[in-house]
């Protein structure tokens, strides 16, 4: 099966390492990570298995690797090295088009893209669009993104950060935004769980947690797809990632979306009926309303499937 690919951009001082850093840390999944520097990474020194100047290899599975030369060479030694990884993750350098690294997951096929996320600098983004020298950069990075978080929301104030969103889309409207402070981002927002309790799935014990909603839609039922993708592409802004299997017409599928940007690929061997899995802003419409939604892409209750939930 295909590694869900995830690129990490932003302009240089926006916390991209920062976020890297909580993923390396939280050992949820064993993340193969490719960095320009793995000096700045901070890594606990307990957490550190191995290192020998080019790749540490940490107590909890993980692996974090220089990028000392090319991006491609990086990755194809990582590929071929045969080690079990849940998730690549790629941090670009702050200069960088996120885009141009998302797309070698497009021609790669040991890869699949998951999501190309950009941080920005809440205090200093609207300053940072209108540089001459920056301008462009910074507005590429955020063309590319599938989510971008406002980071450093503290130092900007609600005043700054409020026109930090509208900077930023004014770039791309409809854009998906997600305010943070160092970096701070629920465990699972990039690897939500598949096949996971309801009752798991919506505890958290840490504080920031309330600074989001999950949302979990079961069904035993089919989706019809060309009504789940236009459903797909209608979801309201404020539901940043959903993923999950689900039983189609056309056979078993799994959803990734993040951002505006959804997919559905073939999930030969997936479990009947349909288990989705979400995670979004405050502004999340009520589970109800989500469930009602996706209830419009389902095989009318005549057809060969129930709509009845699990």
């Amino acid at each position: 099966m295909a590694l869900p690919f995830t690129v990490i951009g932003g302009f240089l001082g926006a916390g991209k390492t920062t976020l890297l850093n909580r993923l390396l840390a939280q050992g949820r999944r064993r993340y193969a990570v490719l960095v320009n520097d793995f000096g700045s990474i901070n890594v606990d020194a307990a957490l550190i298995a191995g290192h020998d100047g080019q790749t540490l290899q940490l107590t909890n599975g993980c692996v974090c690797c220089s990028l000392g030369g090319s991006m491609l060479d990086g990755l194809g030694d990582l590929l071929d090295s045969g080690q079990p990884f849940d998730q690549v993750v790629v941090e670009a350098s702050g200069v960088a088009d996120p885009w141009r690294i998302a797309e070698v997951a497009l021609v790669e096929p040991r890869l699949v893209l998951d999501a190309v996320l950009v941080l920005a600098d809440a205090a200093r983004l609207p300053a940072q669009l209108a540089d001459r020298y920056v301008g462009e950069t910074v507005r590429r990075q955020l063309l590319a993104a599938d989510l971008v978080l406002v980071n450093k929301r503290d130092e900007a104030g609600t005043a700054g950060l409020a026109l930090a969103q509208a900077a930023a889309l004014a770039v791309k409207p409809g854009l998906r935004l997600l305010a943070t402070q160092q970096a701070e981002v629920p465990d699972d927002l990039l690897d939500l769980p598949l096949h996971t309790a309801p009752s798991r799935f919506r505890a958290s014990p840490a504080a920031h947690e309330a600074d989001f909603r999950r949302f979990l839609y079961q069904r035993a039922a089919r989706f019809q797809p060309e009504a789940l993708a236009a459903v797909l592409a209608g979801l309201p802004p404020a539901l940043l990632r959903l993923k999950g299997f689900c039983a189609t017409t056309a056979g078993p599928m799994l959803v990734q979306m993040v951002g505006a940007r959804w997919s559905l690929a073939p999930a030969p061997g997936a479990a009947p009926g349909i288990a989705l899995v979400g995670i979004g802003t405050p502004e999340l419409p009520a589970e109800a309303a989500l469930a009602a939604l996706l209830d419009q892409a389902l095989v009318p209750a005549g057809g060969a499937a129930s709509a009845a939930a699990m």
